[in-house]
């Protein structure tokens, strides 16, 4: 029986906000990729990205999920680029139930107006043409790496955690 409940889906979708919320929940541990690679390198994700690139996040990310995987009992937020590399959700499913959260480009755009958190990926000029881009590159990955998919627009956080529980509940 897979113990971990593994959630995906693009930047600002409220992975690690419901993240949090679900492990508690479901009296869990609760790991962030991106905050696991943050502490293990002692540097945020976006000075990895400005001083060594995107490809070598990647391979810290890649090293990351491989260890996270292994724990027993815990919910993961991913990064949003998880999904970049087939081996990632590989390892993730191993011993995870695998959720997408699923937000329209408005929504995606508002959260991360209203975001602390610098993305990488996002500090151009015209970033919202490159949300889009991006987005839409990905969205067949996302699609293809899920056991469950839940949209978030309109829905506040506790509805949103009310429906990762169940969808866990009844895959497990």
């Amino acid at each position: 029986m897979k113990s971990n409940l593994v959630i995906i889906g693009f930047m600002g979708v409220g992975k690690t906000t419901n993240g949090r919320r679900v492990a508690k929940k479901l009296r869990k541990g609760f790991i962030d990729t991106d905050f696991f690679i943050e502490y293990n390198c002692n540097t945020k994700i976006n000075k990895i990205f400005q001083r060594y690139g995107e490809a070598h996040f990647r391979k810290l990310e890649k090293k990351a999920v491989k260890e996270v995987s292994k724990r027993k009992n815990v919910v993961i937020s991913t990064g949003g680029g998880v999904v970049l590399d087939p081996s990632n959700i590989k390892e993730l499913k191993r011993n995870g139930i695998i959720i997408l959260l699923q937000g329209s480009i408005k929504h995606i755009t508002r959260n991360l107006e209203n975001s602390y958190k610098k993305r990488p990926l996002l500090e151009k000029e015209n970033w919202k043409m490159e949300l889009r881009n991006i987005l839409e590159s990905r969205k067949k990955r996302y699609f293809n790496s899920s056991d469950y998919i839940i949209k978030v627009d309109g829905k506040s956080h506790g509805q949103i955690v009310n429906e990762i529980v169940k969808a866990y509940k009844r895959r497990r």
